[in-house]
């Protein structure tokens, strides 16, 4: 419940599923380009390349929940910033800064660190589980923020959005969210506490398994961000209404939890990187039917529908897959370094779409990119092979650990 919940109120899902419906508002008030405005986002996810490994590393450290305590009241403060924006495009890059490093601990890399380490036989489920969040997030505040704009401006909006997210947030993850093995949990002398092996993060590196991950996390995440973050922009160029457009990118949500029920379930029966394969290839389908001229209700429907279920798996895999791989020894670590190619990727392509459609005038050139990176993506995760075996040892409590 701790994780879920801050899963859906954390950086990546609540600002990322609401950034589309923020486009066109802040376009049209300020007079900003929508490849300007985009660039907004892609800066904080350029901040990745040295908050996720940092997160990654106190998490590792310090323990998950002191982390994404901190980060919450951080991405309140950031939100704060982006509703103080003033009339230079400067003052809003800044804001989007601040999110970034003060929201840091809200990654998924906090929530899945302690799932992890509490599941093992259904560790799939219980991250699909939890970060179905994100998916709950992405049906509910596209709406959400859309009333907020309508109601107030875009400014207010950010405001209310963050106050939003941490008055749920802050007392459910406070109560809930818990590391095992802790010194709460008053162990008794005697009692043995189970230590996680694997790869450290210099073997993980020379693995040519991680750079298998790498390149397709790389492909398939900037294939969906790009198109999540551009579907109601593209979705109003059709003379769809901004209320209907923001309807349909609530699908996005629903099949992002079925995503992640569904890929959880399954990789715990099934060898995951073929449900990988299989899932983060349907994006490509997705971007080409949203190249129709005229676009029917059934047509959008299921262009989103299929964004959102590899919007579903794609973290959720990351997670398990680095977890099958390479253990949980510096799992922190590991992962951190994958979601900071995963953000960067993710926060290059929003601005990238938006220049396309600068220059020329519609998406008509970059969906066909976006088609092919999906199916390149997910086609390569079937070359990483049989997972690796990692024992787990166990070593009594009043036993100092080694580092």
């Amino acid at each position: 419940m701790g994780g879920l919940v801050g899963a859906g109120c954390g950086i990546t899902s609540l600002l990322f599923y609401t950034h589309g419906i923020f486009v066109v508002s802040i376009s049209n008030d300020m007079n900003w380009s929508r490849g300007a405005v985009q660039f907004g986002f892609t800066l904080m996810s350029l901040m990745t390349l040295v908050t996720a490994p940092t997160v990654g590393w106190l998490t590792d450290k310090y323990g998950a929940r002191i982390v994404a305590l901190t980060s919450l009241v951080g991405m309140m403060i950031g939100c704060v910033a982006l509703s103080l924006t003033g009339d230079t495009i400067t003052s809003y890059y800044m804001g989007w800064i601040l999110v970034a490093i003060l929201g840091a601990g809200t990654l998924p890399i906090t929530w899945t660190s302690v799932i992890n380490h509490w599941f093992t036989k259904n560790r799939g489920l219980a991250l699909g589980i939890t970060l179905s969040g994100t998916g709950i997030a992405a049906s509910i505040a596209p709406a959400y923020a859309s009333w907020l704009i309508a109601i107030f401006d875009w400014r207010s909006a950010y405001l209310l959005l963050g106050a939003t997210a941490i008055a749920i947030a802050l007392p459910i993850v406070y109560v809930f969210f818990h590391s095992p093995n802790t010194p709460s949990d008053n162990k008794t002398e005697g009692q043995s506490s189970l230590i996680e092996t694997g790869l450290t993060l210099r073997a993980a590196l020379s693995s040519y398994k991680f750079w298998i991950l790498a390149v397709s996390i790389f492909c398939v995440a900037g294939s969906i961000s790009g198109l999540i973050t551009n579907v109601v922009p593209l979705l109003i160029d059709k003379g769809i209404t901004v209320k209907e457009a923001s309807a349909f990118a609530g699908l996005i949500g629903i099949s992002v939890i079925i995503g992640r029920l569904g890929i959880g379930y399954l990789v715990d029966r099934i060898w995951a990187p073929f449900i990988a394969a299989l899932f983060l290839s349907m994006p490509a389908l997705g971007a080409l039917l949203l190249m129709g001229a005229a676009l029917e209700t059934s047509m959008i429907s299921l262009s989103i529908i299929l964004i959102g279920l590899a919007a579903g798996a794609e973290i959720d895999l990351v997670a398990y897959l680095s977890s099958r791989y390479f253990g949980l020894k510096s799992y922190g670590k590991i992962y951190g370094v994958l979601l900071m190619v995963f953000s960067v990727s993710a926060g290059l392509a929003p601005t990238v779409f938006g220049m396309s459609f600068d220059h020329y005038g519609n998406y008509g050139v970059i969906l066909p990119i976006a088609a092919l990176l999906s199916f390149v993506g997910g086609a390569l995760m079937l070359f990483l092979g049989a997972y690796p075996q990692f024992d787990v040892v166990t070593q009594p409590y009043d036993t100092p650990l080694e580092s």
